[in-house]
Formats: C-alpha cells, sequence, structure tokens
C-alpha cells in the first residue's frame, strides 16, 4: 500500500521523477539532446531531501536499505543524501511500498562451511571449516580462532604453514561474500557453494605453482 502525499508532495515527487527520468534516459544515450547531468542530480537531490523532510515531519520516516545508507556514508536527513540516482530511486520505491526497502534477515551467522584446498606439504587435500560469525569468520583447523571477514589472521597462517599458494584478491573476495550474507540475507547454500568456488580457486592457484627442476623443496 502506498503512502498517500499531500499536495506539495506530489508536486515534489513529480519534479523528482521527471529529473530522474532525463538522467537516467541520458545514462543510457538515449537522448538526443546535450542534458546537464550535474544540475539535474542537483535539482532532483534538493527536491528529493525536501519531500524526505516533509514525510518525517508528518512521523513518516523514509527507510532505506543499509547498503544504502552505508554507500553513501551519509544519514538520509543529510541535504546531500539524495544527489545520487540510486538513494532516490529507494525514497520512490519507499512512498510506493514502504516495505520495499526493508532488509533481508541475515540467515548464516553461526552456521558452519567447507572449505577444501591442497596441501602442498602433505600432498592431499584438507577440509577446513569456517563459521561465520558478527565479526567475520571463525576458523577451525591447525591455526583455529576468529578471524576478519577477510579470514584473517587464521585461514592464511594456515595456508602459510601447509605450503598453500592463494590468489591475492582472495581476501576481498572473502569479505565481499561475509557482506553479501548479511546485506541480502544468503542462504545456507549459496554461501557454501561461494565457498567452494574461492576454495577451487586456492586449489588451482596452489596446483599451478612451479615444482620441481630447481623449484625443488621450495
Amino acid at each position: 500500500m502506498s503512502i498517500e502525499l499531500l499536495e506539495k508532495e506530489q508536486e515534489l515527487l513529480s519534479e523528482i521523477g521527471k529529473r530522474l527520468d532525463q538522467i537516467k534516459a541520458s545514462y543510457a544515450g538515449v537522448v538526443p539532446e546535450k542534458v546537464d547531468i550535474g544540475r539535474l542530480t542537483q535539482e532532483m537531490g534538493e527536491r528529493a531531501h525536501e519531500l524526505h523532510m516533509s514525510l518525517k515531519n508528518r512521523g513518516i520516516d523514509p527507510k532505506h536499505h543499509a547498503y544504502m545508507i552505508k554507500n553513501r556514508e551519509l544519514e538520509p536527513d543529510h541535504e546531500e543524501f539524495y544527489m545520487h540516482v540510486h538513494p532516490v530511486e529507494d525514497l520512490l520505491a519507499f512512498i510506493d511500498d514502504p516495505h520495499a526497502n526493508d532488509d533481508p534477515v541475515d540467515q548464516t551467522v553461526g552456521h558452519e562451511f567447507t572449505f577444501t584446498v591442497f596441501s602442498r606439504r602433505w600432498g592431499h587435500d584438507d577440509t577446513y571449516t569456517l563459521a561465520r560469525t558478527d565479526m567475520g569468520w571463525d576458523v577451525k583447523f591447525t591455526h583455529s580462532g576468529p578471524c576478519d571477514k577477510g579470514g584473517r589472521p587464521f585461514l592464511y597462517s594456515n595456508f602459510n604453514n601447509d605450503m598453500v599458494e592463494y590468489p591475492a584478491g582472495l581476501e576481498g573476495h572473502l569479505e565481499w561474500l561475509w557482506d553479501r550474507a548479511s546485506d541480502q540475507g544468503l542462504s545456507h547454500d549459496a554461501v557454501q557453494s561461494a565457498l567452494v568456488e574461492l576454495a577451487n580457486w586456492v586449489k588451482a592457484t596452489t596446483e599451478s605453482a612451479p615444482r620441481g627442476s630447481v623449484w625443488e623443496g621450495y
């Protein structure tokens, strides 16, 4: 059920919508004439802020996705919060449906996952257990303990101990996965599937490392 707007709020909504459409059309390259994106964004943002505050003053506090506030690094009441297409789209979605921006429930904090890699030191696969925590991951293997979202320090101390090579981007991918599990409420199976992809990436990196000849014993 959409929010019933006052006459002035309806006018603001119409003005916001016109500018948003122009901006998106310009980005898509379907506007023949040159469009001043900066001016349109400024005007759109000012009107969106005015509409936001009008609703809030009536006891209707527009809700945004948590990741939107995090990405903007501003509170929704800030006059510059709406100087971007995405938060404006959030505002319009909220007006159409007050529950449109409800964040999904984080389903997997406390869940345990497997992470299988190849150990060059021992010549076989090893399976670690990674439990998702409120702050990151809890690694269970030879070196066990709480880690940050990127898996530091214990995931990598196990790798170093057992001669497991890993790609430079692994830490960032693990953090990305943790955040997506939180922000999007990923299921257990979705998180496990993503971890299998990352573990396979680690195995491929280890197995492609130089060996034999001058590398013997490295």
